[in-house]
């Protein structure tokens, strides 16, 4: 198989969709601190999603867990606990993360829910969330001035009963009521929602995605941004979905709300099994990864959101040990680093290739190979002929990337040993 480069022939920039679920651990931080190693993956945003799930025993992000009596008064700011999350979103910060803060609770796998319900009283909880961002924005209740922009309202509302127990316009009405307010008190943030269980997927939660577009068109209500998940079994499904989704927004007049895919990750079964378990984060699911973050840069997407940076779902296991999903996005990140994007062309889907510069003209390719025939790939790159590239692959035979050497550039043969792998090639 031959792919073709062209560094004489420039296409823009290499866009930043490696958001993430979740900042570094603040729970056990003591033993296994991961900071660097998130730094390193020039992460742009962190959705600040099922977060107390990855701190066990921490009052982190949720309603619950900042006003933790129902019934105290929200405007007095004793009743609000924020020590934890103050930690935990200044850490990201720090490390040149921005965050998406998710208003709401994290999922509910328990019999019984206990906080995934509809608020008693919208007005009051609405009040509550005004007042968590300006503590995070206004410096209220000794807070900060840190201005995050982006603000959700609720997680998965049509996964029922794990994230909601109401009927579906119930969710509707808390979203334009919640929005209409946050916009009209901050005029500079971004608040968007609803973040949807796999709506372009099944049939049902696009039905979803109508109504609720048709209740915010009728009531005025703010969209800044449009987000929704997927779990997808194959490429198509997710590098599509962008497209298929601004298509909607746009029939019911959204034409200017971002696209937020921000819960996404590859599961070739749902099987529960370690041997599905592992194939999460093996070649396959590594390869997959990058290659949705190349084939997502001729998308309408605005923001991406892999599931997770951690341990669930995530880059690494309860010991800190790098899965094969951080070499992934450790592999994408340097590509930012050369972000001048060049022409690069693939005959097949499943095999992807991303190419570009630096500020001093430096070269990177990323080869992105998921589930390919192919024995051999070839590199025709002009423009690369007095070039010289260190190759690195990550494939099946091991556990972390392998060095395979330097080669000149203009023409290079890439050897897949399995029909999965990364191949990440830089000019020394």
């Amino acid at each position: 198989m031959d792919l073709h480069i062209d560094f004489n022939v420039g296409i823009g920039e290499i866009r930043a969709l490696n958001g993430v679920n979740l900042a570094p651990k603040l729970h056990n931080q003591k033993n296994r601190n991961m900071n660097e190693a998130y730094r390193a993956l020039k992460i742009p945003y962190a959705r600040l999603h099922d977060v107390p799930l990855d701190n066990p025993g921490m009052r982190l992000v949720d309603i619950q867990h900042i006003f933790g009596n129902r019934e105290a008064d929200e405007n007095d700011p004793r009743n609000y606990y924020f020590k934890q999350t103050d930690d935990y979103i200044r850490n990201c910060l720090g490390l040149g993360t921005q965050v998406v803060y998710r208003l709401g609770t994290s999922i509910e796998h328990s019999l019984q829910n206990y906080y995934a319900f509809p608020p008693e009283d919208f007005d009051r909880w609405i009040t509550v969330c005004i007042n968590i961002i300006r503590h995070y924005n206004e410096g209220w209740a000794n807070g900060y001035s840190w201005k995050i922009v982006y603000w959700e309202i609720w997680n998965e509302p049509n996964a029922k009963p794990h994230m909601w127990s109401g009927d579906d316009k119930l969710y509707y009405e808390l979203y334009a009521r919640a929005a209409k307010r946050i916009r009209e008190r901050f005029s500079y943030v971004k608040v968007g929602g609803p973040a949807l269980s796999c709506p372009v997927q099944y049939d049902a939660p696009l039905k979803y995605t109508d109504d609720f577009l048709e209740y915010c068109r009728k009531e005025n209500a703010p969209l800044d941004f449009y987000s929704w998940h997927c779990y997808p079994t194959c490429l198509e499904e997710i590098v599509d979905e962008p497209a298929r989704v601004r298509k909607v927004l746009d029939r019911f007049g959204f034409t200017e709300t971002e696209l937020h895919l921000n819960e996404w990750h590859y599961v070739p079964t749902w099987e529960y099994s370690a041997k599905a378990r592992a194939r999460l984060s093996d070649a396959e699911s590594a390869a997959f990864t990058t290659a949705v973050l190349t084939s997502w840069q001729d998308s309408p997407l605005t923001m991406g959101g892999f599931y997770t940076a951690s341990v669930i779902w995530g880059i690494y296991d309860a010991y800190g040990v790098f899965l094969k999903t951080y070499y992934a996005l450790h592999a994408f990140a340097r590509m930012l680093e050369h972000p001048r994007r060049v022409e690069a062309v693939s005959p097949e889907k499943n095999v992807t290739v991303l190419a570009g510069m630096d500020a001093d003209g430096k070269a990177a390719v990323l080869v992105s190979a998921y589930r390919s025939p192919a024995k051999t790939i070839r590199l025709e790159m002009k423009g690369a002929e007095e070039r010289r590239f260190r190759i690195s692959c990550l494939d099946e035979s091991g556990d972390a990337p392998f060095d395979c050497g330097e080669e000149d550039g203009g023409l290079i043969s890439l050897d897949l040993k399995s029909e999965s792998a990364i191949f990440l090639l830089t000019e020394v």
